[in-house]
């Protein structure tokens, strides 16, 4: 049986790791830098290119780039999604009728020098404006729900912490576990996972600061 591996062990072993990831990153910002300084181009724009390259085409089929992706794959191809993206928007609008409303962004495009021409696309909706009437209506639903959200994401958090109650990045689940409780929701498992794993972290940060890691 193999020896376990003790807290001490896994941190250094791990800090080993994160050096040799820190300085990758290192000699790869400063390869994007001097070559910005020579090209007299944006880094942003080398940083980007390079994950274009690294990530090409994985994840996807070979012949079906904008087909489903293997759920597997962690980092898929950058790119892909913004071009599937924008398929889906052109199917979405087209099928309600309203592809008027791509018109500013083509346009915005076309200034740009790219031109985009899009054909056999079909409305599939019996009358155009009673379901744009039900897109509006929903936007206005979704405006409230947005403001909602604010109120808590910005509001009670920072509440929470001046009070000492939570971190504001804790609150959300506490909120959520208070709402399940009072909806008399099955929470012993929850609680009992998340004090499980708040007692963990909590005994590490010690282990750490008082180095009682053998």
């Amino acid at each position: 049986m193999s020896k376990q591996t003790t807290p001490l062990e896994l941190l250094e072993e791990s800090y080993e790791t994160l050096k040799e990831k820190r300085l990758a990153s290192k000699h790869m910002n400063l390869v994007a830098s001097d070559t910005a300084k020579m090209q007299k181009i944006e880094k942003p724009i080398l940083i980007r290119c390079k994950d274009y390259l690294h990530y090409r085409g994985a994840g996807y089929a070979a012949g079906d780039i904008l087909g489903e992706k293997d759920p597997q794959e962690k980092f898929p191809d950058r790119v892909v999604p913004t071009f599937k993206k924008l398929l889906q928007i052109v199917d979405d609008l087209y099928a309600i009728g309203k592809e008027d409303m791509l018109d500013i962004y083509l346009d915005a495009l076309k200034a740009k020098g790219i031109e985009l021409k899009i054909t056999g696309k079909q409305c599939r909706v019996n009358d155009v404006d009673e379901t744009w009437q039900a897109v509006e209506n929903m936007s206005g639903f979704q405006t409230t729900i947005c403001e909602l959200a604010d109120e808590i994401n910005f509001g009670a958090t920072q509440v929470a912490e001046d009070i000492n109650f939570t971190p504001k990045t804790e609150f959300k689940g506490v909120l959520n576990f208070y709402a399940k409780k009072v909806e008399e929701k099955e929470i012993d498992d929850k609680y009992q996972d998340t004090v499980t794993h708040l007692t963990m972290t909590e005994t590490a940060y010690t282990d750490v600061y008082d180095e009682n890691l053998k």
